[in-house]
């Protein structure tokens, strides 16, 4: 069975990438004038991803103009815009604050279950009572604090350019991306 990358069409653009590449490794003396010539040659009469990898495999480098085998990647000799930083690997699930508050609430519940009935009632209002200004302190300060996570997004957006309004392509990127047919 052949692999993919022997049956996988290339560009004229994935093409003329691989050409600029060893052009520039005759430049910096990795390539002789004549090899260069032949190499173009095979180049441009190669027509599938396994042709360019043959030609640029012994280069420093050349894996940079093979082009991706994927659905929709971005190729290698192109860089992708930059992914914002993370601060772990794992997001944390919304079940997980959700689970933890049922569990205290769980407890406490049972705490209160074996009082005695007078002093639950006790605990219980002394509870609510602790509760009310704590809900009434949330609910005021909900605006505010979706005021100043709406200030943070746009002033992020703002200070990462145009680029961050549109969608790729709109401001002169690499424009829209067609599918070719197959033939």
């Amino acid at each position: 069975m052949q692999s993919r990358g022997a049956t996988m069409r290339t560009s004229d653009a994935e093409r003329q990438r691989a050409a600029d590449f060893l052009r520039d490794a005759c430049a910096d003396g990795r390539l002789s004038p004549a090899e260069l010539e032949e190499r173009l040659e095979l180049l441009f009469a190669g027509s599938t991803v396994e042709d360019i990898a043959v030609l640029v495999r012994d280069l420093p480098g050349g894996a940079k103009v093979v082009p991706r085998l994927q659905r929709g990647a971005v190729p290698r000799g192109i860089a992708p815009a930059p992914l914002p930083a993370r601060r772990s690997r794992r997001a944390v699930s919304p079940a997980v604050p959700v689970g933890a508050g049922l569990v205290v609430l769980g407890a406490v519940w049972l705490a209160l279950g074996a009082l005695p009935p007078l002093m639950a009632i006790i605990v219980g209002t002394i509870l609510i009572a602790m509760l009310i200004p704590v809900l009434l302190f949330a609910v005021a300060m909900a605006p505010v604090g979706l005021a100043v996570f709406g200030f943070a997004w746009l002033m992020q957006r703002v200070l990462r350019g145009p680029r961050a309004f549109g969608p790729p392509g709109a401001w002169g990127d690499h424009g829209p991306r067609r599918r070719r047919p197959f033939v």
